[in-house]
């Protein structure tokens, strides 16, 4: 593949409700996998949460040998799973945090991209250190649960840093995942878009 439009090309599954992710994924941001891996100097496995309908997903699977995917939101799995073939992808229909327990969603049908774990019941929550991966990339787009997901995960980064990208939409949002980067040596290292790098 000589480029990544054949991803753009595809026939994408997404809400019909939703306009502002598709339109954040396919036109302002649309090379966000592309440029990380590039900037990290690749990556063979990659844990990314909030795997939406799998436009980033399906991109990054193509510069890694595995990624592992997240996604809470019952109707953004569905099209995750039917949007993603690449036999490289491992899909999970759970939310990331700090403990194994059940959450709720909070949804935004205009943004699809927009769901939060909140207090509740009905999705099932786990931790990324109780599955053991050795991960060279941790990217979390978790609307706003980035230091529960980063706490959950907390054993891992210490053990095999990865890199860590963390979607900032305002100051509180990165500023609770921060703190615990921080805590563990990292800095933050560039922009991509609404995202930020990490590494150490």
């Amino acid at each position: 593949m000589n480029s990544l439009r054949q991803f753009r090309e595809r026939q994408w599954l997404w809400p019909v409700e939703d306009y502002h992710c598709w339109k954040h994924l396919t036109e302002l941001h649309p090379d966000i996998p592309k440029d990380i891996i590039a900037e990290i100097g690749g990556a063979s496995l990659i844990v990314q949460a909030g795997g939406n309908c799998g436009l980033y997903v399906a991109q990054y699977a193509y510069f890694c040998d595995e990624i592992h995917t997240f996604e809470p939101d019952g109707n953004n799995y569905k099209c995750l799973s039917q949007n993603v073939h690449e036999k490289n992808v491992t899909m999970y229909n759970k939310a990331l945090g700090e403990a194994t327990r059940q959450v709720a969603l909070r949804t935004d049908r205009v943004n699809n991209g927009a769901s939060r774990a909140i207090t509740g019941s009905g999705v099932d929550m786990i931790m990324l250190d109780s599955l053991q991966l050795k991960p060279d990339l941790i990217h979390l787009d978790v609307e706003g649960h980035e230091k529960w997901a980063l706490k959950g995960a907390r054993e891992t980064i210490d053990k095999y840093s990865p890199a860590v990208v963390l979607e900032c939409t305002n100051d509180i949002n990165i500023g609770s995942g921060e703190s615990i980067l921080f805590e563990l040596d990292y800095t933050k290292r560039k922009q991509f878009g609404l995202d930020w790098l990490y590494t150490r």
